[in-house]
């Protein structure tokens, strides 16, 4: 079984794989402040929930955009009681992806964004645009020729409305949710007008701008993941594809093509 984990800068996604059949995700919070054997404790504890032994996962994929935690997780796969690490692949520079980086600098190019963009092409084909709602809001395109050739970065949701709370002192906390209306007739329903259909107005203009300067079909699939993406997917009249276990079907996807190239090579 492959143990694919997701180190984002909220939350960790956690998917285990039994052959190509994802059986099992779980979610936890991204605290650098735990340590490797807190982490070890709880991630032992969700499998043995599901009735998995630590000594059925016969390797790990990881793909972070915290570094700090991609060590610590690391070691929390250390397994006191198994004699053998498992074996673990860190999505990084040098991994082949299946996807080339026409980008200034690959090396800064967060991990989740290529894992993504690998397992949208490997599902939806090429080519394709992938929306990330998280702590931000990434979206890129890959083209015809399997290429990413560009990211857009905004902050997501949460994080625009966390920023107005610090800088607005008149700005309350507000439930993230659907709005009633394009506007808003009290102060929570228009912050939810603003960050919630606001966003998903910015979803829908970078699309079709993006699709405009690359000149790509009008059929070009959309997919869309990240744990907002629900949320502001309903907002959208983009037509879009709902994928919600996206980075960890990437990180599958990669560990099973780069084992297979060594064992072609070995």
């Amino acid at each position: 079984m492959l143990l694919a984990i997701d180190i984002g800068n909220s939350s960790i996604g956690l998917g285990l794989f039994d052959g190509e059949a994802l059986v099992f995700t779980a979610k936890l919070s991204a605290d650098t402040k735990r340590s490797a054997d807190e982490y070890a404790v709880t991630i032992r504890g969700l499998l043995s929930a599901q009735g998995v032994s630590p000594a059925s996962i016969t390797a790990a994929a990881i793909s972070s955009v915290v570094p700090k935690l991609t060590h610590t997780i690391e070691n929390a796969l250390a397994w006191r009681d198994i004699p053998a690490p498992i074996p673990t692949l860190i999505v990084g520079g040098g991994v082949k992806t299946g996807i080339s980086l026409k980008v200034d600098d690959p090396a800064t190019l967060g991990a989740d964004i290529v894992t993504n963009a690998a397992a949208a092409v490997r599902r939806y084909g090429a080519p394709v645009l992938i929306v990330d709602v998280g702590t931000a809001t990434v979206i890129s395109c890959v083209s015809e020729q399997k290429a990413l050739v560009g990211v857009a970065i905004a902050p997501g949701p949460v994080s625009a409305q966390e920023g107005l709370s610090r800088s607005a002192a008149l700005i309350p906390d507000a439930e993230l949710s659907r709005s009633s209306g394009v506007l808003g007739r009290n102060t929570p329903a228009a912050l939810r007008s603003g960050l919630v259909t606001g966003h998903a107005c910015m979803i829908d203009g970078m699309i079709a701008r993006i699709m405009e300067e690359y000149r790509l079909p009008a059929a070009t699939p959309v997919v869309i993941t990240g744990g907002l993406a629900p949320l502001v997917t309903a907002e959208c009249r983009h037509p879009l594809i709902y994928d919600k276990d996206l980075t960890l079907r990437g990180l599958y996807h990669i560990y099973t093509a780069t084992a297979a190239a060594k064992h072609k090579k070995g």
